[in-house]
Order: structure tokens, then C-alpha cells, then sequence
């Protein structure tokens, strides 16, 4: 017997609709990709990939699409304990009374409630997740245990919480401290865990809960590190008040003035922003982890495409309330449309490299199209779901008729972490489960005892 001449691979996925969305746009009908280690070794046509190479496992793509997964630059999955509760209240989780979120979590809950959200966002389709929070080893632990490419941060503020959440916004150094050495300890323990799958930044929560000297503090802190600065900017309008009773400055003005605003800030939200800001963070190079499921809901539309011709890059994301990054795209769409007065500003195409490669260049990393040499990361959608008929060129039919839940299989790294729906690497069931345990005991000690359907 003749010795197989071909070059062997770890995968091949092979027989979908593979859209590459790379420089070119290429769209392979009865597409392959051969998947080496951690890398892309070939994108083609399949009996020409399947004759040079000798995978030592094959994935089927037979009618499903085949395309890069989704980069969701901007959550906290541990507020998944909120989900449902508060988005009728107008105000951020962190802002509220009575809320069981944050430093009232123990490391535990913390990582139930992370698992649960990186379990929601990675069936969903996202492969890369930019994740802050407080006690965010929990979180790192989270994407560890789920196979996801993640970007984790701590939240840093000075702002006491307890005292936040009832409207008053009070400095404290010991709160401050605190979460700094959550942050550089989660750096010195995962940063580059695992090949550098998971890596680590800094993030400061918000202008207006963080002094200006912490503040200066992180800048300095996050400028030896490297990587990106994660925040919020201009979320709500008491953000800018506050911000300008208490400096004389805008939000955005702030942080170019304590060294935080440039091409290594990833802002979130944007919302309330002037002609002044808009013109200062274009100037800077910042991307806007845009969010337009989070800001309809509190009934405001980012001045998106102002940011962008202003020089601004921007990247979607579901920012933990949704972890469908499709349906972000779409409200991304509509949203801008609304905002501009019905003229059809946004289309398809833009919206899903604003869910891909857009996000993978705002995070530094090789991922965001399926080209040879990029990390491989990719979903399949599965092309017999109802939502993905007819298929005409691709791009539309995943931007305005597809859903999360047609994801069936999730590539990270050139490992298989989701198939048939189904994670691979836990168990599923016992996440949700886990969490809704721990959920009910927390709203019990609020004084909201839930309604459960769950069985123990």
C-alpha cells in the first residue's frame, strides 16, 4: 500500500458555503478550510483541499455556511444575575439599589454567572469575548473551562458602590486599591493563559467613577502593560454632568487629559457625546464598542456614524443583556436608520464587519476572517434553519433573517467547542442550572423571591 502523499492537518472543515470574509470577500461554494494546530493552513474549493490534505479529524460543513466567528468587544457577564430585572429601571445595575451584582458576589457566583453568559455568547457565535468585571479571575476561569478566546479586564473605580447606588458618588481609596490589585493580579495569573487564547488589559470603569487620579494611575499602569484600555464613556447624561461639576471637562476631554484616550482605548456606549467629543475621539483613533440592543433600551441612539467619519473605529458588541451578536447587527442597522431620519445610512456588509474583523483589529488579534496564517476561529450556521432561507449571496441573509440559535458548530483555536449546538468542553445543562440556583439565592436576599421552573 502507497504511502498517503498528502500534507497532513489536526481538521478539515469541509462541504459549506465558506464566506471568507476577508480583504477580497471571497465566497466558496462547497467550500474547506484546513486547519493546522491553532492556524489556517487553507481556504478553497473542497476536492482541492481534500487532495492535499490529510486531516486527522473532518468537521462536515454540508449545508451549513461557514464564516469567521463573531469578536464581541464590549460585556460583564457575570450581570447575567440581572438579566430581566432591570431594564425597565433606566439606570446601570451598578447605579441601583438593591441590586445583587458586583462586590456583593462572591468569587463562586461570580463564575456561575460568568459561565452562563460566556455559555450564551459562544453558542450565539461569538469565538472572541472582551469581558470586565469585578473578580474577574472568575471570569478568566469561565472562558478557560468554555474554550472561548477572551480578553478579560477588572473593573477599577474608586467610587464607593454602596454609596453609588444611592445616587451618591463618594471616593474611596480602600475601594480603589482594591480593584487595582484585582486587575494586576488577574494580569500576573492569566495574561497569555493557555498560548495567549486568553489575554488580559486594563479597564477603568467610567469617568465618573473613577477619580482623575486613578484615573492617571491606570494609564500609566496600562501604558507599561500594552494591550488595549476597556471603558465606558458617556453612557448617560448624569455621567456628563457629574463629570463636569466635578472637572470643569466632558467625559471624553477627561481621559485625553489623565492619558487615556487613543488608538488603545476601546469606549464603550458613546452616547452623549457633542460635535466637540465627537471631533476629539476621532482625533484620538479610539474604537466605539457600539452597543444598539443596550442604548435603544434606555432610549438613545450613538452618534455612530459621526464617530466614525470623525476618524473613530467601530466594533459591535451585545454587552451581556443579549448574547446574539446577529441581532446586534441588525439593531445596529436599524437603529442608525432611525437615527438618520429614515435615509438608509448602514447596510449588511458594514454591519457584519463591524461583528468581525472591525473588532479583531480594535483588539490586536489575527482572527475576524478565514485566511491562511489567522487564528482558526469560525462558526458554522446551519442553512436547513428556516430564518437562513433563501439563500442568495450570503451577507444578507445572516445580517437580517438569521438568529444565535442557528449557530450548530463553534471552531476556537482548531479546537471543536461547540457541536450540535452543544459545548463540547462542559455541560450545558449543569451551567444554567448552576446559575439559577445561585440566582435564587441572591434575589431571595434582595427581597425578590423568584418564580423558578428549574427541577433540582
Amino acid at each position: 500500500m502507497s504511502e498517503d502523499p498528502r500534507e497532513p492537518c489536526d481538521l478539515l472543515v469541509s462541504g459549506g458555503l465558506v464566506m471568507t470574509l476577508d480583504e477580497a470577500g471571497r465566497v466558496v461554494a462547497d467550500g474547506a478550510v484546513a486547519i493546522a494546530g491553532s492556524r489556517i493552513v487553507a481556504v478553497g474549493p473542497s476536492s482541492e483541499i481534500r487532495a492535499r490534505y490529510r486531516p486527522a479529524r473532518t468537521l462536515s460543513a454540508r449545508d451549513r455556511i461557514v464564516m469567521p466567528g463573531f469578536v464581541n468587544v464590549h460585556n460583564h457577564s457575570p450581570l447575567m444575575v440581572t438579566r430581566g430585572m432591570v431594564e425597565d429601571l433606566g439606570f446601570a445595575p451598578m447605579y441601583t439599589p438593591g441590586i445583587p451584582q458586583g462586590h456583593r458576589l462572591s468569587h463562586e457566583e461570580t463564575y456561575l454567572f460568568a459561565r452562563l453568559g460566556v455559555y450564551e455568547m459562544l453558542g450565539a457565535g461569538s469565538t472572541t469575548i472582551m469581558d470586565f468585571y469585578r473578580r474577574p479571575e472568575a471570569l478568566a476561569q469561565a472562558h478557560a473551562d468554555l474554550g472561548t478566546r477572551a480578553v478579560v479586564a477588572g473593573r477599577v473605580h474608586d467610587a464607593d458602590p454602596e454609596a453609588l447606588a444611592q445616587g451618591r458618588h463618594e471616593a474611596s481609596v480602600r475601594v480603589g486599591e482594591a480593584s487595582l490589585a484585582e486587575n494586576a493580579g488577574l494580569i500576573e495569573r492569566w495574561d497569555g493563559h493557555d498560548g495567549g487564547r486568553i489575554r488580559c488589559d486594563w479597564a477603568p470603569h467610567a469617568p465618573d467613577t473613577c477619580s482623575a487620579a486613578l484615573l492617571r494611575e491606570v494609564a500609566a499602569l496600562a501604558a507599561r502593560h500594552g494591550g488595549n484600555v476597556h471603558t465606558h464613556l458617556a453612557q448617560s447624561a448624569g455621567e456628563v454632568r457629574l463629570v463636569r461639576e466635578r472637572t470643569g471637562l466632558s467625559p471624553a476631554r477627561l481621559l485625553a487629559e489623565t492619558g487615556l484616550l487613543g488608538p488603545r482605548t476601546i469606549a464603550a456606549h458613546c452616547i452623549h457625546l457633542d460635535a466637540d467629543d465627537v471631533r476629539l475621539c476621532g482625533e484620538a483613533g479610539i474604537a466605539v464598542a457600539h452597543s444598539p440592543i443596550g442604548n435603544a433600551k434606555s432610549g438613545h441612539v450613538a452618534p455612530i456614524l459621526a464617530l466614525a467619519a470623525a476618524g473613530a473605529r467601530i466594533a459591535l458588541c451585545t454587552d451581556t443583556m443579549s448574547g446574539d451578536m446577529v441581532e446586534a447587527m441588525r439593531w445596529a442597522v436599524a437603529m442608525q436608520r432611525v437615527r438618520e431620519g429614515g435615509r438608509f445610512v448602514l447596510d449588511a456588509a458594514a454591519a457584519l464587519a463591524w461583528a468581525t474583523r472591525a473588532g479583531a483589529e480594535a483588539l490586536g488579534l489575527e482572527v475576524g476572517a478565514l485566511a491562511v496564517g489567522r487564528k482558526a476561529d469560525l462558526i458554522l450556521l446551519d442553512a436547513l434553519s428556516p430564518t437562513m432561507a433563501p439563500i442568495v449571496d450570503g451577507v444578507g441573509i445572516v445580517v437580517y433573517s438569521a438568529s444565535g440559535k442557528d449557530v450548530d458548530a463553534v471552531v476556537i483555536d482548531g479546537r471543536v467547542v461547540l457541536e450540535n449546538g452543544r459545548p463540547t468542553l462542559a455541560d450545558g445543562d449543569e451551567i444554567v442550572r448552576a446559575a439559577q440556583t445561585a440566582a435564587e439565592g441572591l434575589w431571595r436576599r434582595a427581597g425578590r423571591p423568584p418564580v423558578t421552573m428549574l427541577s433540582s
